[in-house]
Parts: C-alpha cells; structure tokens; sequence
C-alpha cells in the first residue's frame, strides 16, 4: 500500500518483547527475518533509503555501524539469490518447510 511513498528503512534487530526495543545489530538475532525483509524489498522494487538504529553500549560505534552496512548487504544480496533461484513461489505454495528451510540455507 505504501511502496510508492515509503523513503527509508530502519533496520535493527532484537528479542522481540513487547514494547522493548533493545536496537541490536541487523541479523544478529533474527537472520531470517532480516533475509525476508530484504526480499519484499526486492518484491516492490524499493528504491529508498537504509539506515540503521542500534545501540552500541557494549561495542565500537564505527565497527557496530560497519557490521550493520556489511550484514544489510550480505541479506541484500541472499535475497537477490533467493529471487534467481526461483523456487520461492512453489515452495509456498506447496507449504513446504523443509525446502524453503533448504531454500534460505542455500542463499545465506
């Protein structure tokens, strides 16, 4: 509904607990969230801005910035993968864990 006037992306991660937002690195708790996001990104054609929100309390601000770019890229590209290899719309359809499970493990 809003892929047309969506600007930017706020990526982060964390353990998901209601009304926490603990702001940890992109990836680093949920892979295959990160690896999904980036594929509907890839679905409508996003041409907007990443960026990110973390919290580097315990970590180097420069290298926590650089592994959120690195890690953003490394899903970025998964996705790319996942959509060439062209197995995603059949494995949905036959509601098969196993193969998409095969699927992301074979793109990451």
């Amino acid at each position: 509904m809003v892929k047309d006037k969506l600007f930017g992306i706020q990526l982060n991660d964390g353990y998901t607990r209601l009304a926490a937002e603990d702001g940890m690195m992109f990836g680093s708790i949920h892979p295959t969230i990160a690896l999904e996001i980036m594929y509907q990104l890839h679905v409508i054609n996003f041409q907007g801005h990443l960026y990110f929100d973390t919290f580097p309390q315990r970590s180097d601000p420069v290298k926590e910035a650089e592994y959120n770019i690195k890690a953003a890229k490394r899903f970025w590209k998964a996705s790319q993968r996942m959509i060439r290899a062209g197995k995603l719309d059949e494995i949905m359809q036959s509601h098969d864990a196993i193969a998409a499970l095969d699927l992301i493990n074979d793109v990451l």
